[in-house]
């Protein structure tokens, strides 16, 4: 039986690195290709040994080499609205390929909500599963890591929200990665046709801070700040795609604080159904990274 390969796009990012740093410690079973868009990244990982492709999303004549002889596809895409094109014709060279299973990394979607960002996630699922490819389809809900990091709290002892103090629904990007790293390495035998969602708590960013305070014994502050805040920042982005998705993220904020995100202020752990134990809580995060 020929070992699966396995293509990781985004592989420099927040959570893609993450996912790279979860087949380190378990890479059995699967040949691991990394993918990014610049020359000199794909250069650095294969000095260190490593099977890696430049693919810029934004170019798809990039595709079919990076592609070729990949088993399983991570399709991870950027924060700007090019996400509808990028992904359909990734996708259709990915048929092109012989690829045998996709794995698509989305919002925590009801599938009904009015948020254009998590609609046009929607429609790449929907592409993805019209394509004949097997697929899985991976729902993280506020990824904390790209609210806070343990550097900046160690350096400021605060974080900022834009949502008031509105509920939300956390999942850390390491529990991402391993839920990703998981369906990879076991495949569309045991992971094809299955949504997993990943909403381990729901907290205020105010009861986030007062949890990371009585676990770590290091004061943090939470700054509540209105979607305005970001809403004024929306302007001075020159890029088409990516002020569509910064103004789709205000219309995300602005529904939070307006108590209108009822299907995604629950508790959905599919970490625990993919790994066999819960997802990472803010205190257990805490006593573990900041003490």
């Amino acid at each position: 039986m020929t070992t699966p390969r396995v293509l990781l796009i985004g592989a420099s990012g927040k959570v893609g690195s993450k996912v790279v740093k979860e087949f380190d410690k378990n890479d059995k079973g699967v040949i691991l290709r990394l993918a990014t868009s610049r020359q000199e990244t794909a250069e650095m990982w294969q000095t260190e040994g490593r099977e890696a492709v430049v693919l810029d999303l934004n170019e798809p004549t990039t595709f079919a080499a990076a592609l070729a002889n990949v088993d399983r596809v991570f399709l991870l895409t950027g924060y700007t609205s090019d996400m509808l094109i990028q992904s359909k014709h990734l996708v259709d060279a990915a048929v092109d390929a012989g690829v045998s299973h996709i794995v698509h990394l989305g919002v925590f979607t009801s599938r009904r909500d009015l948020i254009p960002h998590f609609n046009w996630h929607d429609l790449i699922e929907t592409y993805i599963e019209a394509s004949g490819i097997a697929w899985t389809h991976l729902h993280p809900n506020v990824i904390t890591d790209s609210i806070f990091t343990l550097p900046a709290l160690q350096e400021t002892g605060s974080f900022s929200v834009l949502w008031k103090e509105a509920q939300q629904g956390w999942v850390f990007a390491e529990d991402i990665a391993a839920v990703a790293a998981t369906v990879l390495r076991e495949g569309p035998e045991k992971h094809a046709s299955v949504n997993y969602y990943l909403s381990t708590e729901v907290l205020t960013g105010p009861e986030v801070a007062n949890i990371l305070t009585e676990n770590s014994g290091k004061k943090i502050n939470c700054y509540t700040l209105d979607p305005s805040v970001l809403e004024a920042e929306v302007s001075q982005v020159f890029d088409v795609g990516e002020r569509a998705y910064m103004e789709s993220a205000v219309i995300t904020m602005k529904l939070a604080v307006a108590g209108q995100m009822t299907a995604q202020t629950v508790v959905r752990d599919d970490v625990l159904t993919v790994l066999g134990r819960p997802g990472i809580t803010m205190a257990e995060w805490a006593r573990q990274n900041l003490n």
